[in-house]
């Protein structure tokens, strides 16, 4: 095997790796994109004040009632 036929398997797999990267990426970036704003206020369900609400209820709430809204 020559020096040029290693060199080319280096940068496909050097091309391979930016490829899964990329999409991984690409992966936590829509998911961080369909994550609710969420407002400040408070919970409508333990009525604690919280910095993030999201649908008017605190994250523990969620968390704790999360079998309920469960689709």
């Amino acid at each position: 095997m020559g020096m040029g036929c290693m060199s080319d398997i280096a940068d496909k797999a050097d091309y391979f790796i930016e490829s899964v990267v990329d999409d991984h990426v690409n992966e936590a970036m829509r998911k961080v994109a369909e994550i609710p704003k969420g407002t400040a206020g408070e919970c409508s369900s333990c009525g604690e004040w919280s910095m993030r609400l999201v649908d008017e209820t605190c994250a523990p709430c969620r968390d704790k009632f999360a079998k309920y809204y469960a689709p």
